[in-house]
């Protein structure tokens, strides 16, 4: 746990290239003293620099300085109010991939909670899910079997986390995975805001035949605090806008179908 602490520490210094320690404590939700101990292996290994008050990261290049605009965490339901029409209609495109049979697993986030309205039409279908905003909407339909994930409440992001999440989901052999991000760009591919939701993203890749990222048009172009995952991961993106055409040579090159919502 603290070597993957320490790597999203870095991550994070990188990412937002100084930060006060407090802000630190604040972001990881841990206290001074062990924020203080990461800081020192991560100066030993000559990664960041103390400096009065905080720490900074070294290295930092031209290309570095270019990288894309840095998001961080809103609470769940700020997010669940922003480009409703927009993530109403990706997720309904993203349901139209789904047949009858199949075990998908369910991201968390407000664009992929939307899916669950157009499933209830699709048989015999089985939903595996850590979302709980996602368990309380799939328990309003019964004919949907939901499958909810062990693990510790995640307030902001309402979801449970933690080892016991992972060891859960290795158990299902998933058809297809219906992936959520706060933030996707070339350079640091696919982001999320929190590390406890890190190793939940990344079993469900690997648990899943088929992916589909679901992203509206202004995750394009920003990066969060962890990568979890490479664009070329994905089977299918599916988003509201054509994306900027160094985007569409990179899907095209890595074979990524891009499915538009104004296509049908």
């Amino acid at each position: 746990m603290r070597v993957k602490r320490i790597e999203a520490v870095e991550a994070y210094i990188s990412q937002v290239g100084s930060v006060s320690i407090q802000d630190l404590c604040d972001e990881f939700h841990v206290s001074i003293n062990t924020i203080r101990r990461d800081i020192d292996t991560l100066v030993r290994s000559g990664r960041v620099k103390k400096v009065y008050g905080g720490v900074v990261a070294l290295g930092q290049t031209e290309e570095n300085n270019a990288k894309p605009q840095s998001r961080e965490l809103m609470d769940f339901e700020v997010r669940n109010k922003e480009y409703r029409d927009e993530k109403k209609d990706i997720a309904r495109k993203a349901a139209e991939f789904v047949n009858h049979g199949d075990t998908i697993f369910l991201d968390s986030g407000s664009t992929t909670l939307r899916m669950i309205e157009y499933l209830a039409e699709k048989k015999n279908i089985t939903v595996v899910t850590y979302s709980i905003p996602a368990l309380a909407e799939l328990a309003k339909y019964p004919q949907i079997r939901a499958v909810g994930l062990p693990g510790v409440v995640l307030g902001r992001t309402a979801s449970l986390v933690g080892s016991a999440t992972c060891q859960a989901l290795e158990q299902f052999n998933c058809s297809k995975a219906f992936m959520g991000c706060t933030g996707l760009s070339l350079t640091r591919q696919l982001t999320n805001a929190t590390f406890e939701e890190f190793g939940v993203k990344q079993t469900a890749l690997k648990q899943s035949r088929i992916h589909y990222l679901l992203a509206d048009h202004e995750k394009f172009g920003h990066a969060a605090l962890m990568t979890y995952g490479e664009i070329a991961d994905m089977d299918y993106l599916i988003t509201n806008e054509e994306p900027e055409p160094e985007y569409l040579e990179y899907l095209k090159e890595h074979q990524v179908e891009l499915v538009l919502t104004d296509e049908a």
